[in-house]
């Protein structure tokens, strides 16, 4: 097995970034504008090249990304005894020393084993026992903040393991301190904006706003504000060869292209307690020039240009009667006709028959995953007058 052992490595590193399904290409194209090289979509995520520089300014950076890894091995194991034994070969003491902390997160795809937990135990005890064997002393597990996470994956009896740079998930900005139940995760509501093409001259409402993620997203976009310039800490701060000026001139950079275009945001919301923790966050983001929390229903927005683009995150139904779930996608259609000619809207959902019930034609269709549930982002265009009208007018 060839190791990468990417702390002592010079130039570019290769590294995996993960994202949610349907958001690769959108996610290939932020990669792409860093500078990244080699660049190719694989399903939930995209591999790169690019230095250590290079992993800092993407976990900084990337509004679409959940995680940037880098692979250091991988390996044929048929057994449990097979995997102690090849993870116990590798020169762990170059990644870290006995005075650091570690954890290890699998995912799994094979018959052979029947718990991820199990695999991480195994992966761990052969890494302890190495450290035992050859320093006397073993490093401490550390299932909040290690110093070195390392992720498995077990694709039928291969063995692929990688160096998490990131830490926590990269839609953890650090922003959000106020939330719903069923908060839209902020790298999927960056991937929406991205996804429906709206510009920033343009006017954007979130319908249905809850704590402001989808308008504080495009917030951070429009005006190119780093999405981790909220958080405190990111894995590769606690690797051995961490360069802190490094990572502050990159820091800086990013900082100096944060633009002040004028952009107008509105983020609209019916509960009076959830407009609360909206305004609050949209604070928290330092967006608050931008973005405008409302406190009203939908069906009562009166959009103050003609055309723009709308987002609408409605109830997907898991817990509403069928008849009010597609009456209120009945409505939701009828609105669209009613007052938002001129505007892109777009929905995001998991119910196909409230889709129905919305009574008009998408004219594009993703796939897409919030959480575990299989969505269908769908554009509306909705034209000023019919769109016959758009190819009959007559010609000057």
């Amino acid at each position: 097995m060839k190791v990468n052992y990417l702390f002592e490595q010079k130039g570019d590193l290769e590294l995996k970034v993960t994202t949610f399904y349907g958001l690769e290409e959108v996610l290939a194209k932020e990669l792409h504008r860093l500078g990244g090289k080699n660049i190719e979509p694989f399903t939930r995520g995209v591999s790169v090249t690019g230095d250590l520089g290079f992993v800092y300014k993407a976990n900084l950076c990337l509004h679409t990304a959940l995680k940037v890894i880098i692979p250091i091995g991988s390996f044929i194991a048929a057994n449990d005894d097979e995997l102690y034994q090849q993870v116990g070969t590798i020169e762990w003491e170059r990644f870290l020393n006995t005075d650091q902390s570690f954890m290890i997160e699998s995912v799994l795809n094979t018959e052979l084993y029947n718990h991820s937990l199990f695999v991480s135990q195994k992966i761990k005890d052969a890494i302890a026992d190495r450290f035992r064997r050859i320093q006397g002393k073993r490093p401490s597990v550390d299932l909040i903040r290690p110093d070195l996470r390392i992720y498995a994956r077990v694709y039928n009896d291969e063995v692929s393991l990688y160096i998490d740079s990131s830490g926590e998930p990269l839609y953890k900005r650090g922003y959000r301190a106020e939330q719903n139940l069923a908060p839209l995760k902020e790298v999927l509501a960056a991937g929406l904006v991205s996804l429906s093409g709206w510009e920033p001259h343009q006017l954007l409402i979130d319908g249905m706003c809850g704590s402001g993620t989808i308008a504080i997203e495009a917030a951070l976009l429009a005006n190119k504000i780093p999405p981790g310039y909220f958080r405190q800490d990111f894995g590769f701060m606690r690797w051995q060869n961490f360069d802190e000026q490094l990572y502050d001139t990159i820091l800086e950079n990013a900082l100096n292209r944060i633009s002040n275009r004028e952009v107008e945001i509105i983020g609209n919301e019916i509960d009076a307690f959830t407009v609360k923790k909206a305004v609050a966050n949209v604070g928290h983001a330092k967006v608050e020039d931008v973005v405008k929390i409302q406190h009203g229903d939908f069906f009562d927005i009166q959009p103050t240009r003609k055309g723009g683009a709308l987002i609408i995150n409605p109830p997907y139904g898991e817990r509403l009667p069928v008849h009010e779930i597609t009456g209120l996608y009945k409505e939701i259609g009828n609105k669209l006709k009613k007052d938002f000619s001129g505007f892109n809207a777009w929905i995001i959902t998991s119910n196909p028959e409230a889709i129905k019930a919305i009574g008009l034609r998408s004219s594009r269709k993703i796939k897409i995953y919030n959480g575990s549930l299989e969505c269908r982002f769908l554009k509306y265009e909705m034209y000023q007058g019919s769109k016959r009208d758009q190819y009959t007018q007559p010609k000057e």
